[in-house]
C-alpha cells in the first residue's frame, strides 16, 4: 500500500512538471522555405492571437520564445498562411505560394471586396512596398512602369507639382481626362474648382497664363499610409461610377490596425538629395549679338559683332542670339558695369539651381484586441526645391480604426487631416529661359543675376533706360535676359504662400442581419481650405509712383458623401450561389472662391495691408455647386466556382445637365471563366481563366457650362457698388447636351506556370466615346462667340499585358521580373455638321496646329511646309532663304506613344536586396517651341555647323552691300556661308549665300519664314526610373536592442535614361499639364532633376 501511494506521487510530480514544462517559454528555431526548397526572407511568425513573434532573415532562419502548447502562425506576401504548434524546438516549415484561385482579395467599385479570380474585367493592384520603397513624394509618380496601361506624367518641379495619370489613352477632347481617385470608399478632390474642363491640366494654363506650375489633389495622399491601390481601367470595372469613370479609377486602401493583439510601432525615415539632372546641350563658342547685317544696319555692333555704342570693348548685350564674337578671352565690359574676361560658362545654366531636399518621417502606432483593431499615423515632409526660392512642408495625420460592436455589427472610422504650407510654387521655365525675352548669354556668369535682381536699396533691377532713378544702381547696358531677373526678384523679394488645410473622413457601419443578408452604410467627405497670401513688394520709391501688391484668396472645397449597400447572399445549391445587391450613393460639391487685393499700388512701401491700397480696393467672389445622386444594383452568380457572371446597373442624375436631360443608365455586365478547373491542360499551366467584359459609363461637362446664362456685375463709384447687371456670356451654354458616353468591350487571358514561377496577364479592349462636349467657335452676330455642343465621336482600342517571373529561386538567392506594356490606337470617329476637321491646338499663329481628322487617329501635327516647284525643289527667295507655303499643312507625326510599359526587377541575397524598375516609351512627337526658339538663337550645339570652315561653312567675299551682298568664292576671308539646296522663283539653281546666323534665325524664326517642322521631334526613351539598395539586419542584432526589424537601403529615383530619341538636352518629361494635348507640348518645364538618397524602416 505504501508503495502504491508512493508510486502515485511521484507520478502525479511527473506529470505536474510535464505541465510546467508545456507551459514554459523555450526557444523555438527554424528555417521557412517555398515549395522549391529555396529559403524565404522576410516572412512573418508571430504567436497566434498576439503581436510577439520575429521575421525570417535573408536566409530563411527565425527565433522566438514559445511554449509547447503555442501555435506559430506563419504568413507572408504571396504565400498562404501556414499555422503549425510549437511542440518542437526545432521547427521548419514550408510555403506555398498564394494562388488567384485560393481566394486572393481584390478591393473593386464602391470598396467591395471579391476573389480575384471572380473578376471578369481587368485591374492592376500596386503593394504598399512598389508605393514607398524609392521614397516617392507622392503615390502617383511612384507609379511609373508598375502597371500596364497606366501612363504617368509627372511635370517637373518637384514635389509641389501635379501627377498625370491616364488610363487606356484618351477617352474625352474636352472635358477631363483624369480618372477618378476613391480614399477608403470616399470619391476625392482632384482639382481645386468645378469646372470639368482638365484645359491645361492643374491650372497651367499655358505661356501667357500664370506661370506657376500648380498641384492637384494626388499630391496630399500621403504614400506612407496606403496599403494598396486597385486600378480599375475598362467601363465595366468602372461602371458604379457612372459619369465619374470615363477615365478609370484608382482605388485606394488605407492601412488598417494590426490583426494580431498588442501594440507595434513602425518607424520610416527618408531623406533625399535633389539635383539638376541634365542641361540643354549649348554650345560654348561664341557670345552674344545677331548676323552681320542686323548688326550693321542697326548700327549696334560692327560686323565681327563687337559693340559700337560706347568706347568699351564689349559685345551687344541686349541680343537675344548668341551669333556674336568669338570667345577670345580678352577683357571685355561686362552689362553690370565690371570688367570681366569674355569666356564662356559652360555651367551657368547648372549654376541657376541649387540642391534640393526632401526628407519624410512617418511613425504609426497600431494595435489589436477582442473588439476592434487601429493604426495612427504622424507623417512629417519637408521639401527644398532645387529652383530659387520655393519650399514646402507637409504634415500629415491618418487614424483607422475598427469597432467591433458584436459578432454582427462593426464601425469603421478613416480619417486623415492634411496641412500643406507651399512658399513660391515652382515656375515654368516657357519665359524663364525659352522665350526672347528669356535667352541669357553664354558669357553670362549666372551669380550676376542673383547680384543684380534687386537694387542695394531693396528695389527692384534699373534698366539704364530709367532716368528717374538713382544713376548708381542701374546696369551698364540693356540685356535680354530680364525674364530671368523678374523671376528672381519674383521668388527670392515677393512671397506667395499658401496654406491649405484637407480633412477626408469615412464612417462605415457594418450590419449582418443574418449570415446572408448585410447592410453597409457610409459617410464621408473631403473638406478643403486653401488660403492665399500674396506680397509684391515696391519696385521703386513711392515718390516715383506707387508699386507693390497684397492680396488675400480663400478657396475652399467641400465634398458631401454617402452611400447604402444591402446584399443577400443565398446559397442556392452545391453547385450554385448567388448574391443580390441594392444601394444608394449620393455626392454633393460645393466649392467657393473670394479674393480681395490692392490696385494701383501701395500707398506706404511694404506696408502688406488691404487698408494700404492706393486705388479702389478689388474684390472678386464666386461660389459653385454640384450633386450627383444615384441608385444601383448588383447580381453576381458562381456556378461551380469556375463561372462567374456578373451584372450591374447604376442610374445616375447630375446637377451639371439641363433639367430635362439629366439622367442615364450605366449598366455593365462581365463573367470569368476558370479554364484550368474544366479543361485538362499540360501540365505545365497551373491555373488558367478567360474574361469578357461589356460597360457604359459618362463623362458631364462641367459646373455651369450647359447653361444659358448671363454674366452678373456691379457699376461701382467710389468704392461703393451702386447697380447691378446682367450681360449675355460669351459663350452658349446648351439646354439639349448630353453626357460624353463610353461603351467598352474588353476580352483577357489569365495563366499561371511552371509551378507558378510564370504569370501573364492580357487583356484587349476596344470602346467607342459618343457625343464628345466641345466649345465650338459660332459667328458673333447670334449674340456669344462660341456654344457647348455634342460635337464628334472618338475610339479606343488596344492591348495591354503584364508577364511575372521567378527566373532564380535558390537557398540564398532570388531574381523575381516583371514586365509589361500597353499599345493603344485611337480614332477621331466623327465631327458635328459635316466637318472633316478641328483643330485643337494652334501655336505661333497656326504655323503649327495639332488638328483632328475624321478616321486619322487624335494628336496629328501640321505645319505649314518648304514650298516647293512641280519637281518637288524647295523654292528658295531673293533674300536666299526658304519659301514657307502658308496655304497648306503637312503632316508632321502625331504626339501619341506606340506603345508604352515598364520592367521592374528584385534581388535579395541572404541579407540584402536590390530593386530597380525601368519605364518605357516608343513611338510618338514632341513639340518643343522652345527649343526652336534657341535653336534659331544660336544656343545650342548644332548651330555650330556652318559658323566656319571646320563646321562645313563656306568661304565667300562681301560685295558692294556689305550687309546682305555675298558671292561663294574660295579667296573669301569669311568661312560661315551657307547656300541653301533648292531653285530661285525663276527655276534656276539657287547661289545666293547667307550667312549661318542668318539662316538660322529664319528658319527657326517666329512665325514668319519659320519652319516649324523643326519644332517636332521624335520622342522614344527608356528610362532607368528608381533602384533600392536594402539591408535587413540580422535577427540576432536586432533582437539585442529590442527591434523586430530594421532595415537600412539607399535610393535613387529618375536617375537616367539608357535611351532617348530627343535631342539637345531636351527632357521627354518637360511637358505641363494633365490633358491629353499637353503631353506632347514642351511647354518649358521646370528642371530636371535627379534624387539620391537613403531611407530607414524599423519595426518595434
Amino acid at each position: 500500500m505504501g508503495k502504491s501511494k508512493n508510486f502515485l506521487l511521484l507520478f502525479a510530480l511527473l506529470c505536474l512538471g510535464s505541465l510546467a514544462a508545456f507551459g514554459q517559454k523555450r526557444t523555438v528555431s527554424g528555417t521557412v522555405r517555398d515549395s522549391a526548397g529555396a529559403a524565404l526572407p522576410g516572412i512573418s511568425v508571430t504567436l497566434k492571437g498576439t503581436r510577439t513573434g520575429a521575421v525570417t532573415d535573408a536566409n530563411g532562419h527565425y527565433q522566438v520564445q514559445a511554449s509547447a502548447k503555442d501555435v506559430l502562425v506563419f504568413s507572408g506576401v504571396g504565400y498562404a498562411a501556414q499555422e503549425v504548434k510549437a511542440g518542437s524546438p526545432d521547427l521548419s516549415v514550408a510555403l506555398g505560394a498564394a494562388h488567384a484561385e485560393l481566394g486572393e482579395v481584390v478591393v473593386t467599385s464602391l470598396g467591395i471586396k471579391k476573389q480575384a479570380r471572380a473578376l471578369g474585367y481587368a485591374v492592376s493592384t500596386v503593394s504598399a512596398k512598389d508605393i514607398t520603397e524609392s521614397g516617392s513624394t507622392n503615390f502617383a509618380s511612384a507609379l511609373y512602369g508598375k502597371a500596364a496601361g497606366v501612363k504617368i506624367s509627372t511635370a517637373p518641379g518637384g514635389a509641389s507639382s501635379a501627377v498625370s495619370v491616364q488610363i487606356r489613352g484618351v477617352s474625352s477632347i474636352g472635358l477631363n481626362t483624369q480618372p477618378l481617385y476613391v480614399v477608403d470608399g470616399v470619391p476625392i478632390r482632384l482639382y481645386n474648382d468645378l469646372s470639368g474642363n482638365s484645359g491645361n491640366g492643374s491650372n497651367n494654363n499655358g505661356y501667357w497664363s500664370d506661370q506657376r506650375i500648380e498641384a492637384n489633389g494626388v499630391l496630399d495622399i500621403n504614400p506612407d499610409d496606403i496599403e494598396s491601390i486597385t486600378i480599375l481601367k475598362g467601363a465595366s470595372a468602372s461602371a458604379l461610377y457612372g459619369s465619374e469613370a470615363t477615365n478609370g479609377v484608382m482605388v485606394i486602401t488605407t492601412k488598417k490596425g494590426s490583426k494580431s493583439r498588442g501594440l507595434g510601432v513602425d518607424f520610416n525615415y527618408t531623406a533625399t538629395m535633389e539635383k539638376l539632372a541634365y542641361q540643354p546641350d549649348y554650345q560654348n563658342e561664341y557670345g552674344p549679338g545677331y548676323d552681320a547685317q542686323t548688326n550693321v544696319a542697326n548700327g549696334i555692333a560692327d560686323a565681327t559683332g563687337w559693340a559700337t555704342a560706347d568706347t568699351f570693348h564689349h559685345p551687344y548685350w541686349r541680343s537675344y542670339a548668341e551669333f556674336g564674337p568669338k570667345f577670345d578671352g580678352s577683357t571685355v565690359r561686362y552689362w553690370d558695369g565690371t570688367f570681366r574676361k569674355y569666356v564662356a560658362h559652360p555651367n551657368n545654366f547648372k549654376d541657376f539651381f541649387s540642391t534640393g531636399y526632401n526628407s519624410t518621417a512617418n511613425a504609426a502606432i497600431s494595435g489589436a484586441g477582442d473588439n476592434g483593431n487601429f493604426r495612427l499615423s504622424y507623417t512629417r515632409f519637408d521639401y527644398k526645391s532645387i529652383m530659387p526660392g520655393t519650399n514646402l512642408n507637409k504634415n500629415n495625420f491618418n487614424f483607422n480604426g475598427t469597432l467591433k460592436l458584436n459578432n454582427r455589427v462593426s464601425v469603421d472610422l478613416v480619417s486623415t487631416y492634411n496641412n500643406t504650407f507651399t512658399h513660391n510654387r515652382t515656375y515654368q521655365m516657357g519665359q524663364i529661359f525659352g522665350s526672347y525675352g528669356g535667352f541669357f548669354s553664354r558669357a553670362d556668369d549666372m551669380s550676376a543675376y542673383f547680384d543684380h535682381y534687386q537694387t542695394t536699396d531693396g528695389y527692384k533691377y534699373v534698366l539704364p533706360s530709367n532716368n528717374s532713378y538713382d544713376q548708381n544702381q542701374k546696369l551698364a547696358y540693356n540685356i535680354r535676359a530680364t525674364n530671368l531677373l523678374d523671376y528672381l526678384w519674383t521668388q527670392l523679394r515677393d512671397s506667395y504662400n499658401e496654406s491649405q488645410n484637407r480633412f477626408i473622413n469615412s464612417l462605415t457601419l457594418n450590419v449582418g442581419l443574418t449570415d446572408d443578408l448585410k447592410i453597409r452604410g457610409r459617410v464621408g467627405g473631403d473638406f478643403t481650405s486653401l488660403g492665399i497670401e500674396e506680397k509684391d513688394h515696391n519696385t521703386q520709391p513711392a515718390s516715383l509712383g506707387y508699386t507693390g501688391y497684397y492680396g488675400v484668396t480663400s478657396n475652399t472645397f467641400n465634398i458631401f458623401y454617402g452611400d447604402g449597400l444591402i446584399t443577400y447572399s443565398p446559397k442556392i445549391n452545391n453547385d450554385l450561389s448567388l448574391s443580390a445587391s441594392a444601394g444608394y450613393t449620393a455626392r454633393k460639391m460645393v466649392y467657393h472662391y473670394q479674393n480681395t487685393g490692392t490696385t494701383n499700388g501701395l500707398q506706404d512701401e511694404d506696408f502688406f495691408s488691404i487698408s494700404n491700397s492706393a486705388g479702389a480696393v478689388s474684390s472678386n467672389a464666386y461660389r459653385q455647386e454640384q450633386v450627383d445622386v444615384a441608385g444601383f444594383g448588383i447580381l453576381d452568380l458562381n456556378y461551380k466556382s469556375f463561372l462567374y457572371l456578373e451584372g450591374t446597373g447604376r442610374y445616375e442624375s447630375s446637377s451639371t445637365l439641363p433639367a430635362a436631360n439629366n439622367s442615364y443608365l450605366y449598366p455593365s455586365f462581365n463573367g470569368g471563366f476558370i479554364l484550368s478547373d474544366v479543361v485538362k491542360l499540360p501540365t505545365f499551366f497551373n491555373y488558367a481563366k478567360l474574361r469578357g467584359s461589356w460597360g457604359l459609363v459618362g463623362n458631364h461637362p462641367g459646373i455651369y457650362q450647359a447653361n444659358v446664362a448671363y454674366n452678373q456685375s456691379a457699376l461701382t463709384y467710389n468704392n461703393t457698388n451702386l447697380l447691378f447687371q446682367a450681360s449675355n456670356s460669351s459663350g452658349f451654354g446648351n439646354n439639349s447636351i448630353t453626357s460624353e458616353q463610353k461603351r467598352e468591350a474588353e476580352f483577357g487571358l489569365e495563366t499561371r506556370m511552371l509551378n507558378d514561377r510564370i504569370g501573364l496577364d492580357v487583356s484587349y479592349y476596344n470602346n467607342k466615346v459618343n457625343h464628345q462636349i466641345l466649345t465650338l467657335s459660332t459667328a458673333t452676330s447670334v449674340g456669344a462667340s462660341s456654344v457647348l455642343a455634342n460635337a464628334g465621336n472618338l475610339s479606343n482600342y488596344g492591348i495591354e499585358a503584364a508577364i511575372t517571373g521567378q527566373i532564380i529561386n535558390r537557398r540564398d538567392f532570388r531574381w523575381t521580373s516583371r514586365f509589361n506594356f500597353a499599345i493603344n490606337k485611337n480614332k477621331l470617329v466623327a465631327l458635328p455638321n459635316g466637318l472633316s476637321t478641328l483643330d485643337f491646338s494652334s501655336q505661333d499663329g497656326g504655323y503649327l496646329i495639332i488638328r483632328g481628322k475624321v478616321g486619322d487617329p487624335l494628336g496629328n501635327i501640321y505645319v505649314h511646309p518648304k514650298a516647293t516647284d512641280a519637281k518637288g525643289n524647295a523654292v528658295i527667295d531673293d533674300y536666299g532663304f526658304y519659301t514657307v507655303n502658308t496655304n497648306a499643312y503637312q503632316y508632321a507625326g502625331n504626339i501619341m506613344p506606340k506603345v508604352v510599359g515598364g520592367f521592374s526587377n528584385s534581388f535579395s541575397y541572404k541579407e540584402f536586396s536590390l530593386d530597380f524598375t525601368l519605364d518605357y516609351r516608343f513611338g510618338g512627337k514632341m513639340v518643343s517651341i522652345p527649343t526652336y526658339y534657341q535653336i534659331g538663337s544660336g544656343m545650342y550645339k548644332n548651330t555650330l555647323q556652318y559658323r566656319d570652315a571646320a563646321h562645313g561653312g563656306i568661304p565667300y567675299v562681301v560685295n558692294s552691300d556689305a550687309n546682305a551682298d555675298y558671292t561663294a568664292s574660295s579667296a573669301g576671308t569669311r568661312t560661315d556661308g551657307v547656300i541653301l539646296p533648292g531653285v530661285t522663283s525663276s527655276g534656276a539653281t539657287n547661289t545666293k549665300v547667307i550667312t549661318a546666323a542668318m539662316y538660322y534665325e529664319n528658319a527657326y524664326n517666329w512665325e514668319t519664314a519659320g519652319l516649324y517642322q523643326n519644332a517636332v521631334f521624335d520622342n522614344s526613351y527608356i528610362k532607368f526610373r528608381e533602384v533600392t539598395l536594402s539591408y535587413n539586419l540580422p535577427k540576432a542584432i536586432t533582437s539585442k536592442i529590442h527591434f523586430q526589424g530594421l532595415q537600412l537601403s539607399l535610393i535613387g529615383r529618375n536617375l537616367f535614361y539608357l535611351y532617348k530619341t530627343l535631342p539637345h538636352g531636351i527632357d521627354p518629361e518637360a511637358t505641363v499639364g494633365s490633358s491629353w494635348l499637353s503631353q506632347g507640348l514642351d511647354g518649358g518645364a521646370a528642371a530636371p532633376t535627379r534624387s539620391m538618397g537613403v531611407s530607414l524602416k524599423a519595426r518595434f
